[in-house]
């Protein structure tokens, strides 16, 4: 029998749990998903449809942050990736409180759904806290390395921003070497303002270390973010 952490989805070796115990509130916010759920055959017809910005979060956590950027922003679409069922329920239950009609949820792994995802249409991609793996010989697990480098040079726009976070070090440097071979680094302050989950609240007030890095794939619009 596969264990949740290390079962075959979508054609593709998954390392995150899906499932987990769910509180009744998650539970029911899951039941409620097929409001919000975009499924994989459907997300090139979702990209073509106009719109001002597309926000895309990769591994949303609780569905904090997605959802308090689609309240700030509701002429945007905002896509959030994920594979854990009880983040997808808190999410769906964010998304119902505050009656966002411009979330869509894609439970699959993110490789696979930014392959689908038409070229040049992200705005701004996030990947916060992704989860670090921190054993050598799992390192090859870590979401961020030369394949999604690769995707997410190919999916954002000219103009778009690529934003990661982490609280591990090794990570961090990872991170660092691997998309500066595609992408052109630029100042945090163009992220604006940065994401106050409360997973970093809680490092930041443990006096934990977070390293921020944002990225573009263009130099000259590298270069003007600078300015």
């Amino acid at each position: 029998m596969e264990s949740d952490s290390t079962h075959t989805y979508n054609q593709r070796q998954l390392y995150v749990r899906r499932s987990s115990r769910m509180s009744k509130a998650q539970a029911q916010g899951y039941a409620n998903l097929p409001e919000y759920r975009l499924a994989p055959k459907d997300i090139r017809e979702f990209f073509t449809a106009e719109t001002e910005i597309v926000f895309v979060e990769i591994g949303f956590g609780n569905g904090e942050v997605i959802a308090q950027i689609a309240t700030q922003n509701p002429t945007w679409q905002c896509l959030g990736i994920d594979v854990y069922r009880p983040g997808i329920g808190a999410l769906v239950n964010r998304c119902e409180r505050a009656e966002l009609r411009n979330v869509r949820i894609v439970e699959d792994e993110a490789t696979t759904v930014l392959a689908l995802i038409p070229d040049h249409r992200i705005d701004l991609l996030y990947v916060l806290f992704p989860d670090p793996w921190p054993k050598q010989r799992h390192h090859r697990r870590r979401l961020v390395n030369a394949e999604f480098a690769a995707l997410a040079h190919r999916k954002i726009s000219a103009s778009g921003i690529v934003y990661i976070a982490t609280d591990a070090g090794d990570y961090a440097k990872q991170i660092q070497n691997t998309m500066i071979d595609l992408f052109y680094r630029i100042d945090i302050d163009q992220i604006e303002p940065i994401p106050q989950s409360r997973y970093r609240q809680k490092a930041l007030a443990a006096g934990v270390s977070i390293w921020d890095f944002a990225y573009k794939q263009d130099r000259t619009e590298a270069q003007k973010a600078k300015l």
